[in-house]
């Protein structure tokens, strides 16, 4: 197949588009500038039932498919399980990885990546941007966290690997991030630039052990924007040294994909996101990914489709004008293609129920009991009971049986950030039992002294953690503490079924298909 250089390097371009079906920028997008692929957000493109998706991708798919060089895309997502999931209404949202990494079970790491590859390949995604294999060593890292397996780098490396074969049975293209490891940083590098201060040598035990590990089976590689001692004045999107490592000495030969080139930590680097592109395609990276992002509820940094053909130029550019050579642009392509000649969407077969009953049994595996005081949990059911929650919880909450705990129950919200303590203090006076939900109160004081503030009121306090595990450190004299190292609903629902042991709820089943792609295609 010959292409031309407007194609070549669109088809090294994976963005977003705003519309919840195939619209006139999508097709702008895919049929002027011909990009590679398109990854899917819930605040752009609605996600909103297994249905719409799937006619979205199909359609996104006809408009590739009807080009004179027909290349289907990448149609890809973040379905990482636990706090990251894009994909919510109608689909199973498993535990996350430091869930699993509790249980250490390869096969239920496996599981999972069946399962979840399962029901993005049947709505037309054949690429997931997981499984995070960093290896989360501060327990005060503030973007990866419950993303990660666990501290333990043979451990992640197991449970990746089983992560893997899920998605390679489901034949969706899964994607080890964020190389070279992100697990030891205090700095979120959609906020800023991190550096991870540590030898190559101790590098190369801790954080690079799983990627040594797993490239063997991985098809795709996201980068992370951080600062290691690869290289101290470029970050690994677009250092080569740091890449020339993973190709040469790691011998990775899959498919190299950018973080997010709009994230604030490569552009204190880059300073426009069109150097950003052209560095990191320098740098070795194959797949660059033009995201958008939500922060605060304010969009910062979204590309409008002018962004995106505008990147796309400068690419052009630096190719005509030598300083991306041809040789870079047409490996990278050529990567880009073998990967999509990988791409298989043949029908699946699967109960959505069995998906959901097996992430409940999963949650309850991993539920932690740090301290158990039987005598508070006795006679529930005649007791009056006040949840304190954070108001990202509340939904899930009141899907559980949680409501129905005691003769009342009172359910009572709050900002993590700013709490009126007073409020919570007068509002949960009355109750005999204090159920408090923490979500990560190590790094929100206001949440941390309303947690200890109603321990202090002397009674009996059940303390349920369900995100980072350090919070369970910090409230010692709560009468129970349970951790469930992940805060989405089948975990609460666990909390709920060791109290009262009680079954989980089914749902219904909601199957659907997808077309296929085949070496052919190319």
């Amino acid at each position: 197949m010959e292409l031309s250089l407007e194609e070549k390097a669109g088809q090294l371009i994976m963005t977003y588009f705003h519309g919840e079906t195939a619209n006139e920028e999508a097709k702008t997008l895919i049929q002027d500038t011909k990009i590679g692929g398109i990854i899917y957000y819930t605040w752009s493109n609605g996600l909103t039932s297994p249905k719409q998706v799937k006619t979205l991708s199909e359609k996104l798919q006809e408009f590739a498919l009807t080009n004179p060089n027909p290349i289907p895309l990448l149609i890809a997502t973040d379905q990482e399980t636990g706090i990251v999931n894009r994909l919510k209404e109608g689909f199973t949202l498993f535990p996350g990885n430091r869930a699993v990494g509790e249980i250490k079970d390869a096969k239920i790491a496996e599981t999972i990546g069946l399962y979840v590859g399962r029901e993005l390949k049947n709505v037309g995604i054949n690429m997931n941007l997981a499984p995070v294999v960093d290896v989360n060593n501060n327990p005060k890292n503030p973007v990866i966290g419950v993303r990660s397996f666990g501290e333990d780098p043979e451990l992640v490396s197991l449970l990746g690997q089983g992560a893997l074969n899920g998605y390679k049975k489901a034949n969706v293209i899964a994607t080890l991030k964020h190389f070279p490891g992100h697990g030891d940083t205090t700095t979120d590098s959609h906020e800023n630039l991190p550096i991870v201060h540590k030898s190559q040598e101790e590098l190369e035990k801790v954080e690079l052990s799983p990627f040594k590990a797993l490239a063997p089976s991985a098809q795709a590689i996201m980068t992370a924007h951080i600062l290691t001692a690869f290289d101290s004045q470029h970050c690994a999107t677009i250092s080569k040294s740091t890449l020339d490592y993973l190709r040469e000495t790691i011998g990775f030969q899959g498919v190299i994909v950018s973080d997010s080139l709009v994230m604030e930590g490569l552009l204190k680097q880059c300073q426009t996101i069109d150097e950003a592109a052209i560095r990191s395609l320098n740098a070795g990276c194959d797949l660059l990914l033009l995201g958008g992002r939500l922060l605060s509820g304010e969009r910062k940094n979204e590309l409008s489709v002018a962004d995106i053909q505008r990147v796309h130029r400068s690419i052009i550019a630096a190719v005509e004008s030598g300083r991306i050579s041809e040789e870079r642009i047409n490996q990278a392509v050529e990567r880009v293609l073998n990967l999509k000649t990988q791409i298989d969407c043949h029908e699946n077969d699967f109960s959505l129920k069995d998906h959901q009953n097996f992430a409940q049994k999963v949650a309850s595996l991993a539920l932690k009991t740090i301290k158990n005081d039987k005598k508070l949990i006795a006679s529930l059911h005649e007791k009056s009971i006040a949840i304190v929650a954070p108001h990202i919880l509340q939904q899930d909450i009141q899907k559980t049986h949680f409501l129905e705990a005691g003769k009342q129950v009172d359910l009572h919200g709050f900002n993590p950030t700013n709490v009126d303590l007073e409020k919570i203090k007068q509002d949960t006076q009355n109750a005999d039992v204090i159920f408090i939900f923490s979500y990560n109160a190590w790094k929100t004081p206001s949440q941390a002294a309303l947690i200890q503030s109603l321990i202090d009121t002397n009674k009996p306090v059940a303390l349920f953690v369900v995100k980072d595990p350090i919070d369970a450190s910090l409230f010692p004299n709560a009468n129970l503490i349970l951790n469930t190292f992940d805060p989405t609903f089948f975990s609460i629902q666990a909390i709920y079924n060791f109290l009262y042991q009680l079954k989980g709820p089914e749902k219904k089943t909601d199957s659907s298909s997808c077309f296929s792609i085949t070496k052919n295609s190319l």
